[in-house]
Formats: C-alpha cells, structure tokens, sequence
C-alpha cells in the first residue's frame, strides 16, 4: 500500500466515527470528549489488527479470488452505510447520555469497530503492514471523533445523515478500487 492508499483508507474508515462523534456532540456530550476519543481510538487499532491476520490466514485457503471478495465485502459495507444513513431516526438525549458511560462507549466502540473487522479482513486477504493500518485507521478515526464531537456541538444535529451517506459512498468506491485493482 502507498502513502496515498493509507489515507484514504484512514479518511474513509475513520468518516464512520465523524458520523456517530457529529450526533453527540450535538446530543452535548462534547465535555466527554478525551473518553470518546480514548475508547474509539483503542478499538480502532485492535479490530483492524485481528481481520488483517484473519484475512491473511483465510487469503491462503482461497488463493486468487482473495482480491475479488474483499473489493465485494468493502463495497456491500459501504452500501449497508448508505442505507442506514438514509434512514430517519430520531435521536435522545438520554441515550446519547447512556452511551457515553464507559460501558456504552465500548459498547458504541466495538459496533463502529465492525466495518474495521471487514476491512481488515479485506486487506488482509493481500500483502498490508499491519500496524501500519491499524495506525492509519485510529489515527483518522480519533481525529475525525474529535473533529465530529466539535462540529456536532456547533450544528446540533444538522449532518449526521450526510456523514453516514458519505462515508458509505466513500468505503463503496474504495471496494471498486480495490476490485479493480487500483490498490
């Protein structure tokens, strides 16, 4: 992987977090910050670290349609973002509150952290450093958590949908890429 490779898989796995980071803090959960940020940013590093080496050891059992799958798995969990993003759901304040305990964050943590599970698992079934992605990932993941919470208290729920769309949209033409062999 390039230098340019690495961020944008970091710019489109870490978009998840600015999702979830606009809504609370538009919820007024900014003062949790530091936690939100510490929470997301372990898993962000941990969960890309075990689909990398689950895709390295299943990459040896399916050979050459390794590629082929992992660009189909990327683009089908960027169109299942789309869709959610699509959907209107109305948000409260007091789960916004319940999900920001330490149990809740990780709770939200180990749910966001399962498109870095595929993703992984997808570069995984090819040649990738892995801590070098797992770096990259928790990287643009916490700066993207801590530049949603800052945006979300400023626009009080106004962008969350087209967070989830674009990120979507964005892990669906890195599966393209990918497919094609861009990557």
């Amino acid at each position: 992987m390039t230098l340019i490779d690495l961020v944008l898989l970091g710019i489109v796995v870490g978009s998840n977090n600015l999702a979830v980071a606009l809504t609370l803090g538009a919820l007024g959960q900014a003062e949790l910050r530091y936690r939100i940020m510490l929470v997301f940013g372990v898993f962000e590093f941990c969960v890309p670290l075990v689909g990398i080496r689950l895709g390295s050891a299943t990459a040896e059992a399916i050979g050459s349609y390794a590629n082929i799958m992992g660009a189909v798995m990327l683009f089908g969990l960027g169109l299942l973002s789309v869709i959610e993003g699509i959907r209107d759901r109305g948000n409260d304040d007091r789960l916004a509150q319940r999900v920001t305990r330490w149990r809740g964050l990780v709770v939200l943590a180990a749910g966001l952290s399962t498109d870095n599970m595929v993703v992984g698992f997808s570069l995984g079934l090819g040649k990738v450093d892995p801590l070098t992605v797992a770096g990259t990932i928790a990287f643009f993941a916490v700066l993207f958590t801590w530049l949603g919470i800052r945006l979300g208290r400023e626009s009080r729920r106004r962008w969350e949908r087209s967070a989830k769309i674009g990120a979507g949209a964005l892990l669906m033409g890195f599966g393209v890429a990918s497919g094609a062999g861009w990557f």
